[in-house]
């Protein structure tokens, strides 16, 4: 999980000498770009909705036109007259959209490291159980039950429609940057 790449606690785990202020100060660096890439994958999800919905059954749609309204209406740069980039994406077609993946599994990381680790990431007891009952079965597991059971919530061993709910009301990063500056 990038939370503990992030956090100061763990950071001056690497500070042999002790001279490094990281701990003290925490530390300030952030990605310029990672809003941008959430943004993004946002936006791709949008566009993959769109080109998966009825509305591309009109014999008058346009691939093209449904990206430019997007990218003018809800990007961060218009869309650039006379491109069309969604043709060169394979992410669209060959790649099984995964940001929507990106997304879900940010959302997910976000609330362990917030409600597990976030206050003490050093916690002896809290890395046993998440190796216990998540990294010890590599995969092996069904995730939903391993997630289940890490944070006490019963509610989503089944990973059915009431489970995506309550993960879709989690947010991403929530907590991480505010806390650090």
């Amino acid at each position: 999980m990038e939370h503990f790449l992030s956090s100061p606690m763990m950071l001056s785990l690497f500070d042999i000498s002790g001279s490094s202020t990281t701990y003290k100060i925490g530390n300030n660096h952030q990605d310029p770009c990672h809003f941008i890439d959430t943004h993004n994958n946002i936006l791709l999800s949008v566009l993959d909705q769109i080109y998966h919905s009825s509305v591309v059954l009109d014999s008058e749609f346009d691939s093209t036109a449904a990206l430019a309204s997007l990218c003018n209406m809800r990007g961060l740069i218009p869309h650039a007259a006379g491109t069309s980039f969604q043709t060169q994406f394979g992410h669209l077609f060959g790649y099984g959209a995964t940001y929507y993946s990106y997304l879900f599994d940010r959302a997910i990381a976000s609330h362990v490291w917030r409600n597990l680790f976030f206050s003490y990431p050093l916690d002896r007891e809290l890395g046993e159980k998440y190796k216990r009952e998540v990294l010890r079965y590599g995969g092996g597991k069904d995730p939903w039950l391993m997630l289940s059971i890490l944070l006490d919530l019963p509610a989503l061993a089944g990973g059915d429609a009431a489970a995506m709910q309550i993960v879709g009301s989690w947010r991403i990063e929530d907590g991480v940057i505010s806390d650090r500056h």
